[in-house]
């Protein structure tokens, strides 16, 4: 079989649905934004504001998410000539999303308009309070809600045509290109960040707007992405692991208001400012790398069902530890800072398709005092006292709702491990939610050719006979019994100097 085929084979399409998954995106592609219900009145509402020259917030969130949807706002009401104000709340210091107390001091501040980014959807005692001080309120989130929020004005996916769920940012986006009325490729590729940071589905619209935002950051080279990763060549990888960890670092643990500085970051013309801003973000990521890391390694876990754990934690560093054990273990994760606030810890939950995070909140709302998120990923905030009582219910769920198994791995051939055939892989991206990167696996490999490389002599190496090779970081060569083994892992492409090669990178 050919190695086109089994791509098609493992995602069960045809050639014909491969030619419209592979063709050039285009600004086609991008949903209009009259898609969302009430976007001409939220419109005609902030252009009424600017022409009558009126003090507006952008109140934010402290992930990436919020901050890239910030972000956008900013830079959009720059372009519209009409300076605005911003606020990226501490997790430590005010919560999750807009409250009465931020509503009181914007009107001691004489805020005019509040527009609420990610967040807001569900903050109904925010909104009474904005009644009764008469400050006007617009609302862009994506989280999930039951009610209208009161009557304000809102824009929200589960409130438009679109045909797929998508970021807070994205939203952000949406409005932007209504006030301009362009497309704007920079905000674009901001909104397009989050959908990855956010693990929204890689389908429909969403699937386009990468793909389209991947060919402006590489066509553009945008500064504030080059400064950031490292890298002057992009994909939906290099934003996942480079860029978007780096945005989420500096909320998870600082402690006060640092991320503000990260809107600065994406909105600002100085080079200088962006340089000084790079060296203090990367300096805090590989602060937070390094506090999860040593946490992670002295974990011992021993539950076969779920891993549901209180440690002694910053409660930024939940959602990374978690995934962290996601990853790990395939099982659902909730980690619970043991930080207690009026009684109250604080969690993160990640999971995988299979067991739904807000199913889970429904069925168990009698326990929860907060919740949110999406599918497979949230926050909660528990009485400390019921933690037992929570972990029996997280570990019944995960019982009764199981993990759906991703498609088999894709049997390969040495000599298939290929430049050409990498680019054929790569040619079914971006990989995402609900579009799983293929998995491959070699069999029969002679542990004979097996070598030990590092300066610990902890990871493989093998070298195949088209200069490309085999790599397994920190390997457990324990585990080979056999004179054979089978390897599972992906194709990555390795560039030193002028040589271009292809690893083929072993999975846990």
């Amino acid at each position: 079989m050919e190695f086109l085929d089994k791509l098609l084979d493992y995602y069960n399409i045809s050639k014909r649905d491969y030619e419209e998954l592979t063709r050039d995106p285009s600004l086609a592609d991008v949903p209009s934004f009259n898609v969302f219900e009430k976007m001409n009145e939220v419109k005609e509402r902030i252009l009424l504001a600017i022409k009558n020259k009126e003090k507006i917030l952008i109140y934010g969130d402290y992930d990436a998410d919020g901050i890239l949807a910030t972000s956008i706002l900013v830079y959009t009401f720059r372009k519209l000539k009409h300076e605005v104000d911003y606020y990226i709340p501490s997790r430590y210091l005010d919560g999750y999303g807009i409250n009465q107390e931020k509503v009181i001091q914007a009107k001691e501040k004489a805020y005019q308009l509040i527009i609420t980014v990610d967040n807001g959807i569900v903050a109904l005692d925010a909104l009474k309070k904005a009644k009764e001080l008469k400050i006007d309120m617009i609302i862009t989130d994506h989280h999930e809600f039951k009610d209208d929020p009161l009557d304000f004005l809102y824009l929200h996916p589960k409130k438009s045509k679109l045909k797929v769920t998508t970021s807070g940012a994205m939203v952000a986006f949406y409005l932007a290109t209504a006030l301009l009325y362009e497309i704007d490729p920079y905000l674009l590729t901001l909104g397009a960040t989050s959908i990855l940071s956010d693990v929204m589905p890689m389908k429909e619209e969403n699937r386009q707007i990468v793909k389209l935002a991947l060919k402006y950051l590489n066509k553009y080279k945008f500064d504030k992405y080059k400064l950031l990763s490292g890298e002057t060549s992009f994909d939906e990888t290099t934003l996942t692991l480079n860029v978007i960890p780096k945005i989420n670092a500096v909320g998870r643990i600082e402690t006060k208001k640092e991320a503000n500085i990260l809107v600065k970051y994406f909105t600002s013309d100085s080079y200088h400012d962006l340089v000084k801003i790079r060296e203090y973000v990367n300096n805090v990521n590989e602060k937070r790398k390094q506090m999860s890391l040593d946490v992670v390694k002295d974990l011992k876990v021993s539950e076969k069902d779920a891993i549901v754990m209180k440690l002694d934690i910053l409660t930024g560093l939940s959602g990374l530890i978690a995934s962290r054990l996601i990853s790990n273990y395939n099982l659902p994760v909730c980690i619970f800072s043991s930080e207690a606030k009026d009684g109250n810890i604080r969690g993160s939950i990640r999971s995988k398709n299979g067991f739904s995070v807000t199913k889970f909140f429904e069925l168990n709302k009698n326990l929860l005092i907060e919740s949110g998120g999406h599918e497979l990923a949230g926050g909660v905030v528990i009485k400390e006292n019921d933690f037992d009582q929570f972990k029996e219910a997280f570990i019944k769920f995960a019982n009764e709702n199981k993990f759906i198994l991703a498609k088999d791995n894709i049997n390969i051939k040495e000599e298939e491990i290929t430049l050409e055939n990498y680019e054929t892989m790569r040619s079914f991206a971006p990989f995402g939610n609900g579009w799983k990167e293929p998995t491959f696996i070699l069999k029969g490999i002679d542990v004979n050719r097996i070598n030990k490389v590092g300066m610990n002599q902890e990871h493989l190496s093998i070298l195949l006979n088209n200069k490309n090779k085999v790599i397994g970081f920190r390997f457990p060569f324990d585990t080979l019994v056999n004179p054979t083994v089978d390897l599972t892992g992906v194709l990555r492409l390795n560039k030193y100097k002028d040589f271009v090669t292809v690893n083929f990178l072993l999975q846990n």
